[in-house]
């Protein structure tokens, strides 16, 4: 039994296996979400109406992004047999996922780090607009260089710091854009989108190295047991085109939530 999933060297199949690390790490964060909301609600500082449901919403669904880019199917594939569902876990794990969580925690959270004047200064530093933009970047750059993913897919130890970079990555990203604390009256909407807009127009290396290199870069997917009718290069070429075209998306949803924000605060001014 694995507890991540990892490159096997074995003839893919679809029998279904359990990856118990994953499944300890997802109840993990259900179990820390349910006893901060039980903790609000012996304090009374649990949001009302609306605004619980829509909360409670957000975080199921970066639970489920979060569960559907580690766990098998998609977990096993894109760890040793496809390029193209290894970004696919990117864009769910490092992109869907983390915007997701922080939209699913209630304001009092937020509130509460303003207690605790050290993280917030903490938090403030690491979540800086420019300070964001350059980790996620070139952490993302990092994850993807092709030498970097055989290595560290050849292992569960490897595969599972992968996936928790990514993660890491994607919060301290969309920190500045999402959660109210710290304050950064400077950071406008405009601003927002400006910064999600920057990161729609970055091509990183690794992109340019997937579409465009002549042969397989990556030895974990040419060197695997091979799936029918899936080729290397056409595979690694088709995740170089997920990888632009799908975070893109993302970003743009990200912006349209902005616009939407500031189009209501505008209306009830």
């Amino acid at each position: 039994m694995q507890f991540w999933c990892s490159a096997q060297g074995v003839a893919w199949d679809w029998t279904w296996r359990p990856y118990v690390g994953i499944w300890m790490f997802l109840a993990l964060i259900v179990g820390s979400y349910v006893w901060h909301w039980r903790s609000l609600a012996a304090r009374g500082a649990l949001p009302a109406g609306s605004d619980r449901r829509w909360r409670l919403t957000w975080f199921a669904l970066g639970t489920l992004a979060l569960w559907a880019g580690l766990d098998w199917p998609l977990g096993p594939l894109g760890a040793g047999y496809l390029a193209s569902v290894h970004i696919v876990q990117f864009l769910l794990v490092g992109l869907a996922a983390p915007a997701l969580l922080v939209l699913g925690l209630p304001r009092a959270t937020f509130d509460g780090l303003t207690r605790h004047p050290r993280v917030l200064a903490w938090i403030r530093e690491l979540t800086s607009p420019l300070v964001a933009l350059v980790i996620f970047n070139f952490g993302i750059s990092i994850t993807h260089w092709p030498t970097v993913v055989d290595v560290l897919m050849a292992s569960q130890i490897g595969a599972m710091s992968s996936d928790l970079l990514w993660f890491a990555f994607g919060l301290i990203f969309w920190w500045p854009v999402i959660a109210p604390v710290p304050e950064r009256p400077r950071f406008s909407p405009l601003a927002k989108i400006l910064y999600l807009a920057v990161n729609i127009v970055i091509v990183r290396p690794p992109v340019l190295i997937m579409l465009f290199a002549e042969n397989p870069v990556y030895a974990t997917y040419e060197l695997a047991p091979p799936i029918r009718g899936i080729f290397a290069l056409e595979d690694q070429q088709f995740a170089g085109g997920i990888m632009k075209i799908g975070s893109a998306w993302i970003l743009m949803i990200g912006i349209s939530a902005v616009l939407y924000r500031w189009w209501k605060a505008q209306r009830e001014v």
